[in-house]
């Protein structure tokens, strides 16, 4: 019982310090299981949502209108759907796509709302409708027709809803998809026909060879390659991967903490702890009541954690639900990761608090009375430095500095921590940035893109010509463009900034980063539309990101895939061009793009700001508690200065003043190792898709953090700047007359 007394009794004493441990273990538990069990279920919901609704495997377009899909069903044992679409003009810039409600493949789920009834209803994905403002009941005009929302839905082939397949930002004020009544789609003037298949145990390559023999596929995309389908996965997997790497670090920064509070604790309670051995007390008891410090950390904080993390997981699956357009079906709280999130923390403090115990117990009992052994120890790093000839008060840091390694160390590697977090938002959004403002609009000098149903002959009266078409290797799927060599309207730079003339054969890097591939190095690849293989020599790589592609003579093109010599399949336009709309597959927007991350990027700056903030507390938390624990070790030092006449500046200069240079160095240390960091996990996010996003860090990022960081340092000073004041010079006058 005096023991329980005692605990909480130091523990309302140090309340700041232990209760700041406490917020990171807090924190910890909030992001590990918010984090990675909204990851889990995100990935079960969409893999729950992907089989009951039955997503494609592939879609593809052919020349001329399947006949006989039965009987090609029959004999791959595929199951093929005809895919009615019409782009409809909702308003001057935004399109609205209409899709038939499908029967065998790609079926969607009403989110909200009620199915269609009649050929006036019509269901409309949440995001376009948030975007729109439009409530279920509304009514809306489409190329001259009225309809009734009947509610918002979703959909297998458009969790990520983009114009293009191949695109990779989503614009809701441009574009939104809905389903109505094929009846409804079938009888639109303009609208396309194009198949989803799911290929189940058929081959795709003995698929493609049969509609081949009669017709001609001008357009096949593999699911994989599928951005409007593959994207949610790449983030899902991000969501994951944070909630699984930042918590450890935190948990270990909180576990050092907790360590070096005992660690003092014990050593200011030489004395007590001597004594209990003397009244009595068994070494088990002992033992037992440290223990409770670190146990009662553990779990309160855990405990909380984990329901604040419950609490938080429901918003974060709806926000995330909401951005891809998938439905939550079910929510479970996955209970490996709930105990993790329970016992992780307990699982870590323990064993380490028993041994650091233990160390303390080994002491013998009379030492302890006699308040153990306070020999101060002269390093041999100590021993280097010539400190005869310095001031007084330059030779006073560096023997601070030099004593006290250990802990300088931890608040380099604390600093470094928190800037790495701090970077994480500001490295994400540079990064895009660079993506999007600078490689995209430096490659691509375009605006329309028109693909032709068929190959085309005829030279175009405007527009630059192309020819792509899509490839596979053993590992990846890729897309071959073939462009001439006067091409302006995809320019291509190589790694020094140097122009590349589109004369040989080029890689782009995202692909050569996924296959390892170096320029003189050669690869295979096969033509998913004709199965036609052959190998290229890669003679460059280009720094373009976006897609796995590689571009090449417009001729060799041809010659090689047995094409037509002067063919194509696509025209660049900086301008709108009057094709006649039965020969284009589909129209590209550059502008969209642009349009698209500028959304985007409107709530990426409220996480960065979110992220930054996170950080700056835990830089906080983390100064302060060294520095406070700095004080209380160093009380009678600072007592007897104060009674030698030094002034609190003076002091606080001298004794916590040279914390500023490890600071700005644990800042340093933390920018290579965030973009280290970063890179990695940026790779590991988008190996399942066809984009490579390069990091980036520019110099505002870098001073705006660095001031960040600095503004912790000063709050921390600020408030153990009573504590130092709160040291009175009777300690000082007290224990030299003992």
């Amino acid at each position: 019982m005096p023991l329980r007394k005692k605990l909480f009794r130091t523990i309302m004493e140090k309340k700041a310090q232990f209760f700041s441990a406490w917020f990171l273990i807090v924190i910890s538990s909030i992001v590990f299981y918010s984090f990675t069990s909204a990851g889990t279920n995100l990935i079960d919901n969409l893999q729950m949502f992907f089989k009951e609704n039955k997503v494609e495997d592939a879609q593809f377009i052919t020349q001329q209108p399947l006949k006989d899909i039965k009987e090609i069903e029959k004999q791959n044992g595929a199951e093929i759907d005809e895919r009615y679409v019409a782009d409809v003009p909702y308003s001057k810039d935004t399109t609205l796509r209409m899709l038939d409600a499908t029967e065998d493949v790609n079926l969607h789920s009403v989110v909200e709302g009620e199915n269609l009834s009649s050929e006036r209803d019509i269901l409309v994905d949440k995001g376009f409708a948030k975007a729109h403002d439009i409530s279920i009941g509304n009514e809306v005009e489409l190329g001259g027709e009225t309809f009734r929302v009947a509610g918002f839905m979703a959909i297998p082939d458009y969790i990520y809803p983009l114009q293009e397949e191949t695109g990779f930002l989503k614009n809701p004020d441009a574009f939104g998809v809905a389903v109505v009544k094929q009846s409804v789609v079938s009888k639109w003037e303009d609208h396309q026909v194009y198949y989803s298949v799911r290929l189940s145990v058929a081959s795709p390559e003995e698929l493609k060879k049969q509609i081949n023999q009669t017709n001609q596929i001008i357009k096949w995309t593999d699911k994989k390659e599928n951005n409007r389908i593959s994207f949610i996965k790449g983030d899902i997997a991000g969501v994951k991967k944070m909630g699984q790497f930042l918590p450890i670090g935190i948990l270990f920064i909180s576990m050092v903490i907790i360590l070096i509070l005992l660690w003092r604790l014990m050593k200011k309670e030489y004395v007590q702890i001597g004594t209990l051995y003397a009244l009595g007390y068994r070494k088990r008891e002992i033992i037992r009541h440290y223990l409770s410090y670190a146990g009662i950390l553990a779990i309160s904080g855990s405990v909380v954690g984990t329901i604040l993390g419950w609490i938080c997981l429901h918003p974060l699956l709806s926000t995330f639900a909401a951005y891809y357009n998938l439905p939550i079906l079910e929510v479970k709280p996955h209970v490996g990761y709930l105990l993790t999130s329970l016992l992780l923390p307990l699982v870590l403090f323990i064993p380490l608090t028993y041994y650091l115990v233990q160390r303390v117990l080994k002491i013998p009992p009379v030492s302890l009375i006699k308040g153990g052994e306070r020999k101060v120890k002269v390093s041999r790093m100590e021993r280097l430095f010539k400190l005869k000839k310095l001031p007084f008060r330059r030779k006073f840091v560096i023997r601070e500095i030099m004593r006290s390694l250990p802990r300088a160390l931890f608040l380099i590697s604390g600093v470094m921590f928190a800037t790495l977090l701090l970077l994480f938002g500001f490295v994400t959004k540079n990064s895009m940035e660079y993506l999007v403002t600078d490689n995209f609009q430096q490659v691509y000098d375009y605006e329309y893109s028109y693909l032709f149903k068929a190959l085309q002959t005829d030279n175009p009266e405007s527009g630059q010509i192309g020819a792509v078409a899509p490839f596979t290797t053993d590992k990846e799927s890729l897309t071959i463009t073939g462009l001439k060599s006067d091409n302006r309207a995809i320019r291509l730079k190589d790694s020094n900034g140097g122009e590349l003339k589109v004369n040989s054969v080029i890689m782009n890097k995202s692909l050569s980063d996924k296959l390892g591939i170096q320029e003189g190095d050669s690869i295979h690849v096969t033509n998913e539309l004709t199965n036609k293989s052959f190998n290229l020599t890669i003679d460059h790589i280009a720094e373009s990101y976006l897609g796995n592609m590689i571009y090449m003579p417009l001729e060799e093109f041809n010659q090689l895939n047995d094409y037509p010599s002067g063919s194509y399949t696509e025209i660049y336009s900086n301008k709108e061009l009057p094709l006649p709309k039965e020969k284009i597959v589909s129209t590209t927007k550059s502008s969209d793009t642009i349009d698209g991350f500028k959304e985007m990027i409107k709530p990426l700056n409220y996480g960065v700001a979110a992220i930054a903030f996170v950080a700056a507390i835990i830089a906080v938390i983390i100064i302060y508690i060294l520095i406070s624990l700095l004080i209380e070790e160093n009380s009678f030092k600072i007592s007897l200065m104060k009674v030698i006449g030094y002034r609190e500046k003076s002091i606080m200069n001298m004794m916590i003043g040279y914390n500023i240079w490890f600071i700005i160095l644990g800042y340093v240390i933390g920018i290579p190792v965030t973009l280290v960091s970063i890179s990695a996990f940026m790779n590991s996010i988008t190996s399942e898709m066809n984009v490579t996003i390069p990091v980036k860090m520019d110099w505002i990022s870098i001073l705006i953090s660095f001031f960040i960081i600095l503004a912790s340092y000063y709050v921390s000073l600020w408030l153990n700047h009573r504590k130092l004041k709160g040291v009175s010079m009777k300690e000082a006058i007290n224990r030299s007359t003992e």
